[in-house]
C-alpha cells in the first residue's frame, strides 16, 4: 500500500506546509502551486496535523448508547467548560473505549478544510499536533509552539520558534488519535488516475493472458460515468467473444457462461464495470490496488475503508447481485483502515 501524506501545517495557513510520506518525499509547500502539487502525493490517504491551538479536550464517563445520543451526551457533558455556544463547536469522541471528547470551532473547522479544497486535498483524517506522537513522548518546541504529547495533551505558544517540523515527522503515530474529519467534515478523495486511459491497457492485457494489472488511488464515487462507459465496452466484447448481441443483464448471463464453461477468458471489463457499479454505492472506499487473475476469472482487491464495518456493508451490496464480494480483514496502518477482498461472478471457479 502506498504511503499515507503527512502535513503538518503552521498557526497562519499561508506560512509554508510541512509535508511527509517518506525519508525520500519530504519538505515544504510555500505556495499555491506546490500546495496543489500534494494533492496527488495522497493516493495513500492523507493525514492533516493541526496545530494543537485550535482544539480542546475533555474526559468523560458517558455509559453505552447509541453513538447519535452519546456525542449529544457529551457535547452537554462540557458545555459549561467551553464558555462558547455548543452549536458553534465540532465535538468528536474518542474511538471505542477511548474516554475522551475533542473539540474545535465548526468555523476555524471549516476554514481548515476549504483552504485544502482549494488545492484539491481531502484528509481522510485530521488531528491535533499532540496527538500525532507516542503519547509518552516528551515535550516537542515547533513551529513557534510548545507542544505536550498525551491523553490530555495540549500546545501552547513559545517564544522561540524551535525545532524543524521535518525532523520529527518520521516519529509521528496516529494510533490513538482522535479524528476530527467526522460527520460534516469528512472529505471524499479525488481521483487522480485517468480511469479510461486504462482500459484499453487492460483489455490488452487480459487478452494476452497477463494475470495482473495495478490501479492506485481510485475513488469510488468518481467511477458513475466511467462504469457506464465500461458497461458499453463490455457489451461490445461481450458480442465480439459470442457473437451475439449483449443482453439487458450482461452480468448474468456471463454467470450462466461460467456455469456451462464457455465463458470468454478476456472478460477483464465486464468484471469490473460489475464491482464499481457497486462500490459506487458506499461512501469513502477507495481502490488502492487491484489484481486480475484470468485463470480465476476474479479481481484480487487491497481497499481503503472509512470505517471498519464497509467492509461488511459492501458484502451486502453485492449480496443480491451477480457478483461476489468475499472481504478479509480490515485493520489500521498508518492511520488508515486497509483490508483485502475478492469481487467474481457468482458460479465461478
Amino acid at each position: 500500500m502506498s504511503d499515507p501524506l503527512i502535513i503538518w501545517l503552521p498557526e497562519d495557513l499561508d506560512d509554508a506546509w510541512a509535508y511527509y510520506r517518506s525519508a525520500a518525499d519530504q519538505g515544504w509547500a510555500a505556495d499555491d502551486q506546490e500546495r496543489a502539487a500534494l494533492g496527488p502525493k495522497g493516493v495513500g490517504g492523507t493525514i492533516i496535523v493541526a496545530p494543537g491551538t485550535w482544539f480542546r479536550i475533555f474526559p468523560h464517563s458517558l455509559p453505552d448508547m447509541k453513538s447519535s445520543e452519546r456525542l449529544s451526551a457529551a457535547g452537554f457533558a462540557i458545555e459549561e467548560k467551553l464558555a462558547a455556544p455548543l452549536d458553534e463547536q465540532h465535538i468528536v469522541l474518542g474511538k471505542s473505549d477511548d474516554q475522551r471528547v475533542g473539540v474545535i470551532s465548526r468555523n476555524q473547522m471549516k476554514a481548515l478544510l476549504d483552504r485544502l479544497d482549494q488545492y484539491k486535498i481531502a484528509p481522510v483524517k485530521v488531528m491535533a499536533e499532540y496527538e500525532a506522537f507516542d503519547f509518552d513522548a516528551g515535550t516537542l518546541a515547533v513551529w513557534g509552539r510548545t507542544i505536550h504529547p498525551g491523553p490530555m495533551g495540549y500546545s501552547m505558544d513559545a517564544d522561540h520558534e524551535g525545532d524543524n517540523p521535518l525532523s520529527h515527522m518520521a516519529q509521528m503515530n496516529f494510533e490513538n488519535a482522535i479524528n476530527y474529519a467526522h460527520g460534516d467534515f469528512v472529505r471524499r478523495q479525488t481521483s487522480f488516475v485517468s480511469w479510461r486511459s486504462l482500459i484499453p491497457v487492460a483489455a490488452s492485457l487480459a487478452i494476452l493472458g497477463i494475470a495482473w494489472l495495478f490501479w492506485q488511488g481510485a475513488e469510488a464515487r468518481a467511477m458513475h460515468q466511467q462504469a457506464a462507459n465500461l458497461k458499453a465496452e463490455s457489451e461490445q466484447l461481450y458480442s465480439e467473444v459470442t457473437g451475439k448481441p449483449a443482453p439487458p443483464n450482461l452480468t448474468i448471463a456471463i454467470n450462466r457462461l461460467n456455469r456451462n464453461g464457455t465463458a470468454p477468458q478476456t472478460d477483464f471489463k465486464s468484471l469490473s464495470a460489475s464491482f464499481f457499479n457497486g462500490l459506487k454505492r458506499i461512501d469513502g472506499v477507495l481502490v488502492d490496488t487491484l489484481r486480475y487473475n484470468e485463470n480465476r476469472g476474479q479481481l484480487t482487491l487491497k481497499l481503503v475503508y472509512p470505517s471498519f464495518d464497509a467492509a461488511t456493508q459492501l458484502e451486502q451490496v453485492f449480496a443480491s447481485s451477480a457478483g461476489q464480494f468475499e472481504s478479509g480483514s480490515v485493520r489500521e496502518q498508518n492511520g488508515v483502515l486497509i483490508g483485502e477482498g475478492t469481487f467474481k461472478m457468482r458460479g465461478g471457479s
